[in-house]
């Protein structure tokens, strides 16, 4: 047995050789890597196929050379210093670079291992990995490592990565916002964190989860100097080396916020009277409806409108002008007090909101508080300014639901207050709708109503009262508009005033008239003069004479055929300025007439200062109307003596408004000179005065006692049924030149009615015009029924009362339903 072992043992001894040398040729010719071996020279006795595959070169060019030869220039002293080291039995590595057969560099990780006989180096055996790419991707790696730490450290934002709410990593910026020095001590982040904004902060670490996307947050930082910055952040939850970490970067959005609070401030403030703007007032308006509504609680929109600032502005400057609206707003801003929303919508015009209104009263006291608040002089650069305001007021539910509605009807109130005479405040009815919305209407169109040839003359003839001859004329300016019809000049003039239009006016109205006049001369019509009105506020303008003078040149007309009518006010309110223009028009053969005499005051105590330099006195028609015989001491008293008192003063007299053969019986034993009115004439257009002049006189007319002449031109009658008591009904306009509108109604009383039409009484002035049609609502035996027609005549019948005609419009389901009502009122009458 132990025969056996011995021999088994031997016979392993003598193969273990044998077979460790193919163990070991294997290892040296299959390796994926390139081995070699050299000599104690370092030359190549034997490398294996991974040599050629990495380099490139053929086994025979390889073997017998020196592993120098291989290598890069710069890397030789590296290397022969490592082989030095292995011949004196050390292993060395090292990363060096070899040369391919292609002249390509490889990076190459060298294993120099010394190879030993009997304790002696007889050799050295080495191991080359290609390490290239692996390199490449260090460099990479490192390079953008670089990069990216060059960028975070150089970054305008602030870095940061909390664990457990402390700062393990901040870049410089954010050691910059925070005030703190960059140290290896960790920071409590929420310590910079402003107090009020720290639960808002533990509301973002808490909805933060990982691998879900990150928030955008802001919050406030106290600097350590003590300053608080503004900063957005956008933060998200990862997991880091087992750890819950949050990352994020924040900016400093100090400046941005200041920016965007300037500019929000400018979007909403008014930069001269730093008050709110239109834009915040509507704004505002409509959060405070939303409270009102659900409140159930009234509120008020006030608009104002200063009373002659546009003369203030024009005549001293801009300049002054904005220092007055800045007086103006502080005053209304103290008055107002801070419950109270005041806002200047531009240019004169400011706006407010009376929140929570109990009572009206309460609207009442504010609008007298703003009025009184005024009533104390500015002053200004030396100059002390007197100024007042209009005010319109519409009041919520009642005027509007809306705030659209609201300002709307606060608009329209401020143009009632300022017809009633400025000065005063006005809240809102729906019954000055139509005439509001007609204002409205007009002033748009005014600015064409030139251009587009929609402006003419009538002309009134002015006879002799003991002749009837025709010796004179007014030319009354007329306003053909496109939806409106004809319109009077006591509705348009005002308005060419108020938007600065009057000038170019002013100047159509003279050279119109002048060329008008000349041509009919030219024509070989008898030569009359021609009177024109001219506002107060015209006739104070420097350039006025002047530009007369420039009209008669271009025209050629003799200045005696020009008349300038003028008001009585005028020339009472400005005495000197009228005084040096009368006389210059005087110098120039400019006739000049006084309307309206009477409505002023002083008048007669006036009259002796104004004698030479004016030509004619037209007796105001409120005097004409009462003139009669059965009551000769009382009503005609005043205006026998206005007579005698003009042509003592060698001034020729006018009396307009004459309608009746009485008014002119009574005024011929006056010796009136002149008749102007309807009973002649009414205003007619050019072609029909013509005609007129080319008579040359009016026949004598024979009318029975208090009949006037054309007083009921164009009346149409209807067989209708006269009311006892008027019937109250709403009226509203709902189509104009085929356009439907919305406005609110007014209340109008009907006196006639029939199948065709009926007769009603308003104080509104309507036009008579087919294409407007109008809505009246009413009750007849408890059924409410509704009318619609247009005017089709018009009688004043005392001041601001109009009488009107109206012609149905009606389908004929709705004449019989009307018919069977008007016959049970007719069984009642």
């Amino acid at each position: 047995m132990d025969s056996n072992n011995k021999t088994m043992k031997l016979r392993s001894n003598h193969t273990e050789p044998d077979d460790l040398n193919l163990f070991y040729r294997a290892i040296f010719e299959h390796n994926p890597d390139t081995v070699f071996f050299l000599d104690t020279e370092g030359v190549i006795e034997k490398p294996n196929e991974g040599f050629s595959d990495i380099l490139g070169y053929t086994k025979e060019e390889i073997v017998s050379n020196s592993i120098e030869h291989f290598l890069e220039e710069s890397e030789v002293p590296l290397y022969k210093d490592c082989f030095h080291k292995v011949l004196s039995g050390r292993v060395q590595q090292l990363d060096t670079i070899f040369i391919h057969k292609n002249k390509g560099l490889l990076q190459i990780n060298l294993t120099l291992i010394p190879a030993k006989f009997q304790g002696k180096v007889i050799g050295v055996g080495g191991i080359a990995k290609d390490i290239t790419e692996e390199k490449e991707t260090a460099n990479e790696l490192i390079d953008t490592e670089l990069k990216f730490k060059s960028l975070i450290e150089e970054a305008f934002v602030g870095v940061y990565i909390l664990q457990n709410g402390k700062l393990i990593y901040g870049n410089p910026r954010l050691h910059s916002l925070l005030g703190a020095e960059d140290s290896t001590s960790p920071i409590t982040f929420l310590d910079y964190v402003h107090p009020d904004d720290h639960a808002g902060m533990i509301a973002v670490a808490n909805q933060l989860i990982v691998g879900n996307t990150g928030l955008d947050h802001t919050f406030r930082i106290i600097n350590k100097d003590g300053s608080i910055i503004d900063v957005e952040a956008h933060s998200k939850r990862i997991y880091s080396h087992n750890k819950s970490t949050i990352v994020g970067t924040l900016q400093d959005v100090t400046e941005r916020k200041k920016a965007e609070e300037l500019n929000k401030y400018l979007a909403y403030h008014d930069p001269l009277t730093e008050l709110p703007n239109r834009r915040f007032f509507q704004e505002k308006l409509e959060e405070n409806l939303i409270i009102s509504n659900t409140l159930q609680q009234k509120l008020a929109v006030m608009y104002l409108d200063l009373d002659r600032f546009k003369y203030i502005n024009d005549t001293l400057g801009h300049s002054i002008g904005d220092k007055l609206l800045q007086q103006i707003s502080k005053r209304l801003n103290i008055c107002l007090g801070e419950k109270n929303i005041l806002a200047r919508l531009g240019g004169d015009e400011f706006s407010v909101i009376l929140p929570n209104i109990t009572r009206e009263d309460q609207i009442n006291r504010h609008a007298l508080t703003i009025i009184e608040s005024l009533e104390d002089p500015f002053f200004i650069e030396g100059y002390k300014l007197f100024i007042t305001t209009s005010i319109g007021i519409s009041i919520y539910p009642n005027d509007g639901q809306d705030a659209q509605t609201l300002m709307k009807n606060a608009d329209s109130a401020l143009y009632k207050s300022k017809e009633s005479g400025k000065n005063t405040y006005y809240i809102y009815s729906s019954s000055m709708n139509i005439g509001t919305y007609k204002t409205f209407s007009l002033e748009l169109g005014l600015r064409n109503a030139i251009e587009m040839n929609q402006l003419e003359f009538y002309y009134q003839p002015k006879v002799c009262a003991q002749t009837f001859q025709i010796t004179g004329a007014e030319a009354l300016i007329r306003w053909n508009h496109p939806e409106w019809g004809l319109v009077s000049p006591g509705e348009f003039i005002p308005l060419a005033e108020e938007t600065g239009l009057i000038t170019e006016l002013g100047k159509w109205v003279k050279y119109t008239a002048c060329a008008q006049n000349k041509a009919w001369q030219r024509a070989g019509l008898p030569a009359i003069p021609i009177s024109i009105n001219i506002s107060a506020r015209r006739f104070m303008e420097k350039n006025l004479v002047k530009n007369i003078i420039q009209t008669l040149e271009e025209t050629q007309l003799d200045p005696k055929y020009l008349e300038i009518e003028i008001t009585e006010t005028s020339v009472l309110e400005n005495e000197k300025v009228v005084l040096s223009t009368l006389d210059e028009l005087k110098s120039i053969g400019v006739r000049i007439s006084l309307d309206d005499f009477g409505t002023g005051y002083s008048s007669l105590s006036y009259l002796k200062r104004f004698k030479g330099r004016i030509h004619t006195l037209k007796i105001d028609r409120s005097f004409i109307k009462d003139l009669n015989k059965e009551d000769p001491d009382n009503s005609n008293f005043i205006t026998k003596t206005i007579i005698e008192l003009a042509q003592h003063l060698k001034m020729e007299v006018v009396a307009e408004g004459v309608e009746t053969e009485e008014q002119l019986q009574i005024l011929k034993n006056y010796n009136c000179e002149t008749i102007q009115g309807y009973y002649f004439s009414k205003p007619v257009p050019a072609d029909e005065f013509v005609q007129l002049l080319q008579k040359g006189k009016f026949e004598i007319l024979q009318k029975s006692h208090g009949e006037g002449i054309n007083t009921l031109d164009g009346r149409r009658r209807y067989a209708g049924m006269n009311l006892d008591f008027p019937l109250v009904a709403s009226m509203t306009l709902v189509q104009i030149g085929g356009r439907r509108v919305e406005l609110g109604k007014t209340n109008v009383l009907i006196e006639n009615i029939g199948l065709e039409g009926m007769r009603f009484l308003s104080d509104m002035r309507l036009t008579v015009h087919p294409n407007i049609i109008l809505e009246f609502e009413t009750k007849l035996f408890h059924q409410t029924i509704k009318m619609y027609g247009s005017v089709s005549w018009m009688n004043e019948v005392q001041a601001d009362i109009f009488q009107y005609g109206l012609e149905f419009l009606v389908a004929e389901k709705e004449r019989s339903e009307l018919s069977r009502l008007l016959n049970q009122l007719s069984a009642i009458e």
